[in-house]
């Protein structure tokens, strides 16, 4: 979690404070992901929130969540760091670390004073597969349905690292094609991340402490992308640490979207409001000294 210690230290620094006022806890996933929603109210009484994935990991007894409630979201943090370590804990951190960093997504400046782009992603655009040139090899880390079809349209190798069961992802098909899709279990991770030009990351791997790995065994990797609700956070760090683009979600504040969040156990996917922004670099330093700040893809070729 020392990335997520880092970025609190980043959102310090650019003076955003608030109050917890809430939690949302979504323990399913039937409906695209179990997920812990944040809100805080900034010190000037607007309202900021954030989500993350919780794996299903919540425990039967969150009554020590309340005691949390109306204090400094700092304070808070401490006091989660300091207290059991689980993932459904790396939940209610990630997604306060969010909250706050909601205030950022309104001041585009932040962005562009430490040298990132930043622009609205509308669907049905996919800016994953806008990174990957002709003949890449690509690694999804967690399986992006979503991006697969295109994908596998460019790319020479689309290979999936999963941490559940792949047996989860059984295909049976009378009439099989050659397929570029290729799916391996996480113990695989070294080896089939070592190979790969572009990597793409869910912001899961932050949650469940896997990200650290990750980046360590792609660092050879042209360019590597974090996506998702988890990782929608200020990037900072994530840059620091070697990632090159992000692809964010950033949730209405209102009542209307809080109350739909509830409403739908955690469905925010169609909820009027949501944005999706792509941030990027614009002068990535790739792994070879080489800058290149043209799309699709950063720095230079593998070798």
């Amino acid at each position: 979690m020392n990335i997520v210690k880092d970025t609190i230290a980043e959102l310090k620094a650019l003076g955003i404070r608030g109050t917890l006022t809430s939690y949302i806890i979504a323990a399913t996933c039937t409906l695209g992901g179990p997920w812990t929603m944040a809100y805080v109210r900034y010190d000037d009484g607007v309202i900021g929130c954030g989500v993350a994935n919780n794996e299903l990991a919540v425990p039967d007894d969150v009554s020590f969540i309340k005691p949390l409630l109306n204090r400094d979201a700092y304070d808070v943090m401490e006091a989660l760091f300091a207290g059991e370590k689980s993932v459904f804990v790396n939940s209610l951190i990630l997604s306060l670390v969010s909250a706050l960093s909601h205030r950022t997504w309104e001041d585009p400046v932040i962005y562009g004073s430490n040298g990132y782009r930043i622009e609205e992603v509308v669907i049905p655009r996919q800016p994953i597969p806008e990174l990957v040139r002709a003949g890449d090899v690509v690694v999804l880390v967690g399986f992006a349905a979503w991006d697969v079809p295109a994908l596998t349209g460019i790319a020479r190798e689309v290979n999936v690292l999963e941490l559940e069961d792949l047996k989860d992802f059984k295909l049976i098909d009378f009439c099989p094609r050659d397929s570029k899709v290729k799916l391996f279990p996480a113990e695989r991770s070294e080896e089939v991340l070592s190979r790969a030009d572009v990597v793409s990351i869910t912001g899961q791997t932050i949650v469940n402490e896997t990200i650290d790995d990750i980046l360590h065994f792609s660092r050879n990797a042209r360019t590597r992308v974090i996506y998702g609700a988890t990782s929608s956070f200020y990037p900072k760090v994530l840059f620091e640490r070697g990632i090159d683009a992000s692809v964010s979600i950033v949730f209405s504040n209102t009542d209307e979207f809080r109350q739909q969040f509830a409403d739908s156990r955690g469905y925010f996917y169609q909820i009027p409001g949501v944005k999706r922004f792509l941030v990027v670099r614009e002068e990535p330093v790739s792994k070879r000294g080489c800058r290149d700040t043209s799309l699709p893809g950063f720095g230079c070729p593998r070798i």
